[in-house]
Formats: C-alpha cells, sequence, structure tokens
C-alpha cells in the first residue's frame, strides 16, 4: 500500500506516538508500518524527539513496548529497515543480530580477492612459489633485488604473511 506523501512538520506540542503516527504508512496486522519521515543512509527511519536523535523503530519500541536496556538493539523480524510496526521488533544484542543476519541469509561478503587477483600484486603465483623454495639463508635483500621488490616483500612471504594461500 503506497500513500502519497508530503513531508508534514509535526508540532512541538506533538507526543511520541502523534509523530509516529503522522510520519508512517498505516498497516493492516501483521504487516510493516513504513516510516515515511526523514532516513538514514541505511534506510532506517529517524527521529528527533526531546532533544535526541535514534531510529524511528527505536522509538517505536519505546512507546509501544517499553523501555530498552543499556546495550541493547532494535532488531526487525521483518529485515525492513524502514518498519516501525512494534509487533515486528524485538530486543537483541549485536551478536544477536549479526546472528539473525546470517540465519537469514543476509550480508554475504565474498572472500577478498588473493594473490595475482588482488590488484595489488606484483608478483605472479609462480614467482612466490619460487621465492619460498629459495633457502632462507639466502639474505632478503639479494631475493627482492632479482625479482624486482622490497626485501620485507621477500620476508612477508617466507613467512607464510603473504601469499599464505600458496
Amino acid at each position: 500500500m503506497t500513500i502519497s506523501h508530503k513531508r508534514k512538520k509535526a508540532p512541538a506540542h506533538f507526543t511520541l506516538r502523534q509523530r509516529l503516527d503522522l510520519w508512517s504508512e498505516p498497516f493492516v496486522s501483521g504487516q510493516c508500518r513504513l516510516w515515511l519521515g526523514g532516513k538514514d543512509i541505511h534506510g532506517y527511519g529517524a527521529l528527533h524527539f526531546n532533544g535526541k536523535y535514534q531510529h524511528a523503530s527505536r522509538w517505536a519500541y519505546i512507546e509501544h513496548i517499553g523501555p530498552i536496556p543499556e546495550g541493547m538493539h532494535v532488531l526487525h523480524r521483518c529485515d525492513n529497515p524502514p518498519c516501525i510496526n512494534h509487533e515486528h521488533l524485538f530486543l537483541g544484542t549485536h551478536a544477536d543480530n549479526m546472528a539473525d543476519m546470517v540465519a537469514k541469509g543476509r550480508g554475504f561478503v565474498p572472500p577478498a580477492p588473493r594473490g595475482e587477483e588482488s590488484g595489488h600484486a606484483i608478483l605472479t603465483e609462480v614467482q612466490a612459489l619460487e621465492i619460498m623454495a629459495i633457502p632462507n639463508d639466502v639474505p632478503s635483500h639479494f631475493v627482492g633485488a632479482v625479482y624486482g621488490v622490497s626485501s620485507s616483500a621477500i620476508r612477508k612471504i617466507r613467512s607464510g604473511r603473504n601469499w599464505a594461500h600458496l
């Protein structure tokens, strides 16, 4: 359900509930109630009230359910950032939020490119393997001069810090 929405300014005397109602789209029980006011860069509703700036979902939780204990986050069952339906909100720690994200298959971050695929590599995998095969009693600065890299780069390869996947 989409409602045409023009930005409204709430009178200063409005209660928190009145502000939440003014800037949100009505919902049918069990569905999201969307925040139509200002949002942060991640799409979460944001609201100033009594000189304090917080996510609208936190304000909705406080207004409809109660105080939020220190260190707790307001999480969404619906995974819809602008939702302020208190039936969709629950408390959890940051770890709970991350576990919820993983359980729902969100937030996948592909592994960083390694080796030649990283875009920063000067050496090839073949060269890195050759360097690993050179005895450690050969000074790093000599090996580096042969391959055109610093002695520090050679030491990182030898220690396994760089090219560790080989």
